[in-house]
């Protein structure tokens, strides 16, 4: 008779890796761009995505669609020109590769070869994003298509998105000239932020029930401003600071160590009760007379009296100075390790509005190796992207880095000095 096998006992998984492991998802809800299954078409951008559909099924010419960084313009322009495509309409989408910029050779990839092959029968469609970003001779292609009479080049039709501040430039102004129209999509509502938060989530294998408190989630509803790239960017936050405190959920502390304190806003004062003219009038003649009576009064009254004494001079105690403000306690090591690490992988994979969020909670709370990296998303040494380049900014922070204690900041400085 043989002995029986010993039981082996399951390997230690050790402990969680990153916040994937933590929270059980299983991939990054908000850390990458949403695929088609994550678009919810909102109430708000509900009217935009219908003009834009039917403008390529029935209209003509070009269509500006504009709305604020962060608002959503590339998901809906993909969604638009998938219900297009799938209605038998030939649609070109083009976008701008990560950390780089349309080319030329791309709009004209997607015309089939120029003007002429692009108006030519059947009826297509060409959908190009972010305007503002592209080079000069993209954007003489684009005035070509757009100076086309629509009404003799095979009804065609060109849907372009910019950012809706950017269109006063100059080289982008005779766009908004030859728009028929130009379609604004609206920022979320709460309960759509909330709707975004939950679906996205669920996607990954989580619940807003198992992962974030009602508490934490009013403040991120609160300060998302209604965009969904800036929910993206304060959830990734929110995580890796639970990740690094070790919170079995996100709660209001997680995501004030992650994002900071709200600032209180000042209580709106109640406007005055109106009153009409006649009334004014009144009240002002008969405090007039209740002045002159008074005064009258006082003086029959004293002038019979002598003097009185001049009281003592009695020298005041200068006033005691205001209590200093407590600077805000520093993060623990384990957070502050890990937004710097979050915010580098952030760098590596192209996300520089995410990188930039978890550097400046660093530098915030006294980092000065987080201001410099900082500087460096904004610095034209560093930053491949073109349209995040800001020399300015990048050299305010810097100067930062410096006074907090980092001299390395200040060969960049240098360097940017030149541009």
């Amino acid at each position: 008779m043989t002995a029986p096998r010993p039981v082996q006992a399951n390997a230690d998984p050790g402990p969680p890796s990153n916040y994937l492991d933590l929270y059980g998802l299983s991939k990054s809800p908000f850390g990458s761009p949403a695929d088609g299954a994550g678009y919810i078409l909102f109430g708000s951008h509900r009217r935009a995505f219908e003009l834009l559909v039917d403008h390529m099924m029935n209209g003509s010419g070009l269509v500006l669609l504009t709305g604020d960084s962060g608002i959503g313009k590339t998901e809906t322009l993909k969604a638009a020109a998938a219900v297009a495509s799938e209605s038998g309409l030939r649609t070109n989408f083009v976008s701008r590769p990560p950390e780089s910029r349309i080319e030329v050779d791309q709009l004209v990839a997607a015309l089939d070869g120029g003007a002429d092959a692009f108006f030519a029968p059947p009826r297509k469609a060409l959908l190009a994003d972010d305007l503002e970003l592209m080079p000069n001779d993209c954007l003489k292609l684009l005035l070509t298509l757009g100076r086309h009479d629509p009404d003799k080049t095979g009804q065609s039709t060109i849907i372009l998105s910019a950012s809706g501040s950017e269109l006063s430039r100059p080289d982008l102004a005779e766009f908004s000239t030859l728009a028929r129209n130009i379609v604004r999509l609206q920022r979320l509502g709460p309960a759509e932020i909330r709707q975004y938060i939950e679906r996205s989530l669920w996607i990954a294998g989580g619940t807003t029930r198992r992962l974030i408190t009602p508490d934490a989630m009013k403040l991120l509803v609160a300060r998302s401003g209604g965009l969904p790239a800036t929910v993206n960017r304060l959830m990734e936050a929110a995580f890796t600071a639970g990740f690094a405190r070790g919170d079995g959920m996100i709660t209001a502390k997680t995501v004030g160590a992650a994002l900071g304190p709200i600032a209180a806003r000042a209580r709106p004062q109640p406007p005055p009760e109106p009153s009409s003219v006649p009334v004014r009038v009144l009240q002002a003649a008969s405090i007039g007379l209740l002045v002159v009576g008074a005064s009258a009064f006082l003086y029959k009254g004293l002038s019979d009296r002598p003097a009185p004494p001049k009281p003592p001079v009695v020298q005041q105690r200068p006033a005691e100075p205001a209590p200093a403000v407590k600077p805000p306690d520093p993060l623990p090591p384990a957070l502050m390790a890990a937004l710097m690490k979050r915010g580098s992988e952030a760098v590596d994979l192209g996300d520089i509005a995410s990188a930039r969020l978890l550097f400046q909670r660093a530098a915030d709370a006294g980092n000065a190796s987080a201001a410099t990296a900082l500087g460096k998303t904004f610095d034209p040494n560093f930053t491949a992207n073109v349209g995040a380049r800001d020399p300015a900014r990048a050299a305010e922070w810097y100067r930062k880095a410096v006074a907090m204690g980092d001299p390395g900041a200040a060969e960049y400085l240098k360097r940017l000095a030149p541009r």
